[in-house]
Order: C-alpha cells, then structure tokens, then sequence
C-alpha cells in the first residue's frame, strides 16, 4: 500500500481545498493586514525640503578672461559638502534651530550627526548637451539639489535654506581664496624672479670690478702685494704669540691668589689664612672651654664654612688651570691640523666638560651666597683678570686682523689664479641672466592673467551657483508611503495564508473522495456514501 497523491487536479478539488482551508488563509492574511496597517498609521511623517542650484558657466568668454580655478564643479561640491558635513558645521545648524530634541538627552553627539548626515542629500542633476566640437552629445552635470528631511516642515525648509545659503557662501569663497592663492603664488615667483634679476645685475656689476686688477699685465703688481699682504700677517702671528704666553703668565700668577677675602673688623683676610687662624684658635678654646660653648660651636660653624669656600676656591682653581691648558693645546694643534683631527675633536670635548664643571661650581657658589658677595673681591685677583681680559681683547682683535690679512692674501692668489677663467665666468653669469629675465617676463604675464582672473572671481562674473529653485515648506510627508505599506501587508498577510493553508493541506492524510481510495488501493470503488450534511445543503440549495 502506497501514500496517497494529494495532489490537487481539478478545479473542484481547488474549490474543496478552499472551502476547508479558508480559515487557515483569511486569520493570517487579516492579522498581517492590519499589523502592517497600523505600522504605517504609526510611523511619524517625514517631510522633505528640497533646492535645486544650478551650475552657471563664466559669463566672460574664456578667449577673453582664463579663470585660474581649475577642477570640475562636481569636485569642488564634493569638496563643499564634505565641509558643511563636518563637525563644528553640523553642531551650529542643530544648535540655532534646536533639531532632534528627543535625542539630545539620551544620544551621544556622534549618533545625532550620523542622523543628520543621513537626512541630508546632495544629488547631481545632468543632462545630454552637444560637445564643444559638435560631434556628439555627451551627459555633463548641469545642476544638483539640497534636500534635508525632517519631522518638521518649517524647520525642515529652514534647515535647507542655511544648507543652501551654505553652499552658494562656501563655492563663492573657494573660488575667491583658490584665485587669489593662485595670484599670491605668482606674485612669490615674480619677486623671487625679480630679486635673482636684480641679484644677477649686481653680480654681473660687481664681477666686472672685481676684476678689473685680473688682467695679465698687472701680474708682477699683484705678486708685490701678496708678499707685502704676507709679511703683515706674519708680523701679527708673533704679537699673537707674545700675547698669548703674557696670558699664559696672567693665569698662573691668577691662580696662586684667592679670589675672595674675609672682612673683619678693620682687617681684610684671605680665606686660607682666616682658616688657619681660626682653627688655632678652636684649639686654643677646645682646650680652655666645654664642646658645647657657642664659642666653640661658632669657630667651628665658621670653620666649617671657610673650608667649603676654600676646597670650591681650590677646585675652581684646578679646573681653570686645566682649562686654561687644554685651550692652549688645542690653539696649537689648530694651527697644524684641520677641526676633524682626533686630537682636536678630544679636546673640545675636554673642555666642554671642563666648562660644564666651572659652570656647576659657579652655580653653586651664587646659590649659596647673597648677590653682593657673588663676584671675587680680592683686589690683586681683580687688576689679574682685568689684564687677562685686555689681553684677551687684543688677542681677538689681532686674530681677527690676521684673518682679513689672510682673506686679502687669499683674494690676491686667487686673482692670479683665475685670471684665464675670467671670460669664462662672465659668459656664464650673462646666460644665467638672460634666463631669469625671461623667467621673469613670463610669470609677469601670468600674474597679470591671475589677475584679471581674480577680479573675475571678486565680481562673480566666472562659473558660479544659482538658486533656481529655492526650499519651500512641503504640503505632504516623502515618508512612510502608507498606501504602499498596506499593499505589502495584503500581498504578505495573503501569502502567508495561502502557504499555511498548503502546508496543511500537504500534511493531511484524510481520505475524502473515491479518487482517493482508487488511488490508494489501486482498485476500482463500487460505490460511495455522500456525506448526509453535503447533500442536505445541496438539497437546501436546490429548494
């Protein structure tokens, strides 16, 4: 025995399968009827305001007036959009027309922004125009539209028209600032073309002075003045060398003298001597009196003191004699080696760090004394270094004399060295000149063009943005379709019946009608008993 076929094959069959299903199709079909019709009664009405601005091509022919803004419109409105879709942009318009109230206390900013960011809509509007050559149409961008959507209709044209005003404010001030950048930048390259001119001019000039002593003819004249430049600096050098080993002497006999002394009374001490004295006499009173004496307790305060002076003074010393050593060494391998020696390279090094500690012990000693006592006021120790520092001041002024000698002897060598390249030389800076010149004379008319194209700009004469349609106050909501909600609802909620009639209808194992037992059985069906409440209605029917 085989299952039944419950297939349905004739338009009775249909009828039957309908007349025992229906509640199964006309429940679930009026449930999501009116869920969807009560969603779409329910759902707020979302309004929406809309500009169109046309994109106007310049007014002045372009034979005429070249603009200097570059770029397509498309990408300067996506350069605008990009800007009123900011931020700080987007805060302001929420602030000055108070929108989504019922988010600002429970949404974070950024969820607000990504709203309003969805509510507005900047769209290309193009259109088929013949080409410049008259070949062929080609689609270009003629306009776009503004819209913003909200549950407000005022507010939701008001905020279209700052997104509007926004644009038209933010294309007219792009293409003011790209034009006068343009101006700016050439205005740089003229000057700095007008300067290397300039500069050349004066090259050129003062090349031809420079070498008006460079002729062949003047040899033996300019050998005479390089011997003679030649035994000046060599004079110099042995003042320098004097000078040198007085400051040499200066700073030794400097450094046997303290440079600070005590006031006592009407006597002046030197610290090592006060020291001396005074820890005589802290034996003299450790003998004679108790540990705890504030006379022994201030000998020894003061004892105390004049040994860190004296140990700071003794170290100061020791450091600026070394100092003074290594400046000395190192003055004399200059004088033989080049600054990237090994040698030189290790002494600046000691001394910097030499100089590092003088400058720590110098530290601490104002630290730890009043601004009045701060320098020395030895008077020997002062008349020392006022005379190291005069000799100091000759020495620079001497080398400093040496080194003009030394530039004016180099100059007079290099005249008799350069002397066949002269012509050379100038050949090449009269080519560089020329080329500047002409660099010049081009930027000059392209600034003149940047320009024209500026005031263009500033008159709003070159490709610009129209308001051809403005926003207006919207009579009836974009969103929800309601009708388009209900007519999914009824397609749904009627499918869905359809299918839960079938799935029973499938799954039911009933045998109702002799076909079925044929079917089943595979034998012929001698007779059938109708069903008693069947034909009482087809009776009642007939009747």
């Amino acid at each position: 025995m085989t299952e039944p076929d419950r297939g349905l094959q004739t338009l009775q069959d249909y009828i039957a399968f309908l007349r025992r299903r229906k509640w199964f199709i006309v429940v679930p079909w009026l449930v999501i009827l009116c869920i969807a019709s009560v969603v779409a009664y329910i759902l707020p009405p979302v309004y929406q305001s809309k500009a169109t601005i046309l994109i106007e091509s310049q007014q002045v022919p372009e034979d005429l007036v070249r603009t200097t803004v570059t770029g397509y419109a498309e990408e300067r409105i996506k350069t605008i959009t990009e800007q009123i879709l900011s931020r700080q942009t987007l805060e302001q318009i929420i602030k000055d027309f108070r929108l989504y109230p019922d988010f600002q206390d429970n949404a974070p900013i950024e969820d607000i922004l990504s709203k309003m960011r969805k509510d507005i809509s900047v769209e290309m509007v193009s259109a088929m125009v013949p080409s410049r050559r008259g070949e062929r149409q080609v689609e270009v961008n003629v306009a776009f539209t503004v819209s913003y959507e909200g549950g407000d209709p005022k507010k939701v044209t008001q905020v279209a028209n700052r997104l509007t005003s926004l644009f038209l404010e933010y294309n007219m001030r792009l293409r003011e600032n790209l034009a006068k950048t343009t101006t700016n930048i050439l205005e740089q390259q003229l000057e700095a073309y007008r300067n290397t001119t300039r500069l050349l001019e004066e090259k050129i000039a003062r090349f031809k002075e420079e070498h008006l002593t460079e002729l062949p003819e003047l040899m033996r004249l300019n050998l005479k003045f390089e011997q003679q430049i030649r035994q000046q600096i060599e004079r110099v050098e042995t003042k320098i060398l004097a000078l040198e080993d007085r400051k040499v002497y200066l700073e030794g006999q400097l450094a046997t003298i303290s440079p600070s002394v005590l006031f006592r009374g009407d006597q002046v001490w030197e610290p090592r001597d006060r020291l001396k004295l005074l820890r005589s006499q802290a034996i003299s009173l450790e003998a004679s009196l108790s540990p705890k004496h504030p006379d022994v307790i201030k000998i020894r305060r003061e004892i105390e003191e004049l040994e860190k002076k004296v140990n700071a003074d003794n170290e100061r010393r020791n450091l600026e004699k070394m100092l003074n050593d290594k400046e000395v060494q190192l003055e004399n391998l200059r004088n033989r080696t080049t600054d990237k020696h090994p040698d030189v390279v290790r002494l600046k090094q000691e001394i910097s760090n030499i100089k590092t500690a003088l400058a720590d012990i110098q530290a601490d000693e104002a630290g730890g004394a009043d601004s009045a006592d701060s320098g020395p006021t030895n008077p020997a120790y002062i008349n020392l270094q006022t005379q190291i520092k005069r000799t100091e001041i000759e020495l620079d002024s001497l080398r400093t004399q040496r080194k003009e000698l030394e530039k004016k002897w180099q100059q007079y060598v290099k005249r008799l060295e350069q002397m066949p390249q002269v012509e050379q030389e100038y050949q090449d800076l009269a080519r560089d000149y020329s080329a500047a010149q002409k660099k010049y004379n081009e930027t000059s008319e392209k600034l003149m063009e940047a320009r024209q194209a500026e005031n263009l700009e500033e008159n709003q004469a070159g490709e610009k943005f129209t308001v051809v349609d403005p926003p207006h106050v919207p009579g009836k909501p974009v969103k929800p379709n309601r009708m388009a909600i209900i007519l999914i609802g009824f397609i749904l909620g009627l499918g869905a019946g359809a299918g839960l009639a079938a799935a029973m209808e499938f799954t039911d194992t009933t045998l109702r009608t002799a076909g079925d037992v044929r079917r089943l059985t595979g034998a012929p069906v001698l007779s059938a008993i109708p069903d008693v409440r069947e034909v009482q209605e087809m009776q009642g029917k007939r009747s």
